[in-house]
């Protein structure tokens, strides 16, 4: 019976240095685990922090650039209208300069006809 008892004695002792050893191998994981987790949440943390620096620089960006676009549109619309004023302004030149060229034109016409019809009283006169 002691021998029965010393090898269950032994067979216990056995499994008892298995489990122990499975206990410290399932400790080291879990504290290479838990080392992990928190090295992970460190990342995720500052991935945090820079997706929020990025973040603010593109909605300054983006800011900066409804600015530009702001003042480009005014601009645009100034430069718009001022075209079209000189657009109107050359319309109104065009039509004086034709207005004056017919009457020139008119005049030229005209002075042509009457030193004609004095080129002719020089004829009968002589």
């Amino acid at each position: 019976m002691s021998d029965r008892a010393a090898a269950e004695y032994s067979s216990l002792e056995i499994q008892k240095q298995s489990l122990a050893e499975r206990v410290a191998f399932a400790g080291k994981q879990a504290d290479a685990a838990q080392r992990d987790a928190q090295e992970w949440k460190k990342r995720y943390e500052m991935s945090i922090v820079d997706y929020r620096k990025s973040s603010e620089n593109s909605a300054a960006q983006y800011a900066a650039l409804q600015r530009k676009v702001t003042a480009l549109e005014e601009k645009c619309s100034s430069l718009a209208s001022k075209f079209e004023g000189a657009k109107k302004e050359s319309s109104d030149w065009q039509s004086k300069y034709e207005h004056l060229l017919s009457e020139r034109q008119t005049d030229q016409e005209r002075m042509g006809s009457e030193y004609a019809a004095i080129q002719v009283l020089q004829c009968s006169l002589r």
